[in-house]
């Protein structure tokens, strides 16, 4: 093949193999590994408010690790979510926010997809943790909503090639499915 006829993915794959590249790999990975502590925190926490004060954390952390990864379809809807989580997490989501926050989430993740089928899934996630936010009050439902979230962004980590992010999902969803079900047992197991 041609370098001029690669797609996206396949431009990314070679420049990161450069040492500038690796550096920017190495940089987001790390970040993940916090983002990911963080988000396995949000997923056992024991009240709303701490559930999004820890989403507030890992979405911060993961925009400043996607910007190493150049994944822009992932920035733009992690900005987005910044300030949804901001909003959840002082009680003041309105449903217009969650208009607002969802049509520029579309339009955006849209706009700024380099990423082809996978750069739509930060799009997908961030639309479908808009709705729960909203919508929903209880904490279980609430941790429900997040592992739904984890499935979608731990397959758009590997896509993009972080793979500390994306094992990090799967470890977070292990855990966070663990502390839901001794939550339904009626057993602590959350922060």
């Amino acid at each position: 093949k041609d370098r001029e006829n690669f797609g996206t993915e396949e431009k990314r794959g070679i420049e990161m193999m450069n040492d500038v590249g690796m550096t920017r790999l190495v940089i987001g990975n790390l970040i993940s590994v916090a983002q990911i502590i963080c988000l396995t925190i949000s997923c056992c926490a024991s009240t709303r408010r701490r559930v999004y004060l820890f989403q507030l954390t890992e979405t911060t952390l993961c925009a400043v690790a996607t910007i190493f990864f150049g994944a822009w379809s992932g920035l733009s809807t992690l900005l987005i979510a910044i300030y949804r989580n901001w909003r959840t997490m002082e009680d003041k989501f309105s449903k217009t926010d969650m208009i607002v926050t969802g049509i520029l989430t579309v339009v955006i993740g849209l706009a700024v997809n380099t990423d082809g089928w996978i750069g739509l899934l930060p799009i997908i996630a961030t639309l479908q943790l808009t709705a729960f936010n909203h919508y929903v009050e209880d904490v279980k439902l609430t941790r429900i909503g997040l592992l739904i979230n984890v499935v979608m962004w731990g397959i758009y980590a590997f896509g993009i090639r972080n793979y500390v992010g994306g094992i990090g999902e799967v470890v977070t969803f292990v855990i966070g499915f663990i502390a839901l079900m001794r939550m339904e047992k009626g057993a602590a197991y959350s922060v």
